[in-house]
């Protein structure tokens, strides 16, 4: 029984590793340009527009009843050229092997990228349009192409990864 679980990890690990965004992309966007460009490269698909907002998915399942769904989503503001990134932190096989290492999904791999290559700035808090508040830590990444500050943060499962426009 042993084998065969160590078999299907070693089966699917390729599957998993496949087209994640990395630090690296992100630093690399500053328009809506190479933003699209960051997407298509790493097998994200169109999802919609929203108001001022290009809105990526990766393998999204469309669905008449349940909407769109997918395990990332990227949505850049044309309006101001910010961006935000969600990377869903649940495992995909920590049921199933009984315990659940988030340590290498895309969110947590660029969050220590950014603390390792950038300088903290502070918190900053986001506020959406239900007026709910999250707070960010935000970091300075000298080698970004944007203009601004990046900043992260964890919620109900998901990963955050924000752009902060014109915060100096």
């Amino acid at each position: 029984m042993f084998k065969m679980k160590k078999l299907l990890l070693l089966l699917l690990i390729p599957i998993i590793s496949y087209s994640q965004i990395s630090y690296k992309d992100i630093m690399s966007i500053n328009s809506d340009k190479m933003f699209k460009k960051v997407m298509i490269e790493n097998g994200y698909e169109f999802g919609f527009t929203y108001k001022d907002e290009l809105v990526y998915g990766f393998e999204i399942d469309r669905d008449s009843i349940d909407g769109m769904k997918s395990s990332k989503w990227g949505k850049y503001s044309v309006k101001d050229d910010g961006f935000v990134f969600s990377f869903s932190r649940t495992s995909v096989l920590g049921g199933f092997f009984g315990t659940e290492d988030n340590s290498e999904n895309p969110y947590d791999l660029i969050v220590k990228e950014i603390k390792k290559n950038c300088k903290y700035f502070d918190i900053l808090t986001y506020t959406n349009e239900d007026d709910e508040e999250f707070d960010y830590v935000c970091y300075s990444c000298s080698e970004s192409k944007y203009k601004g500050k990046i900043g992260f943060m964890i919620g109900e499962g998901w990963g955050y990864i924000k752009h902060f426009v014109n915060i100096e």
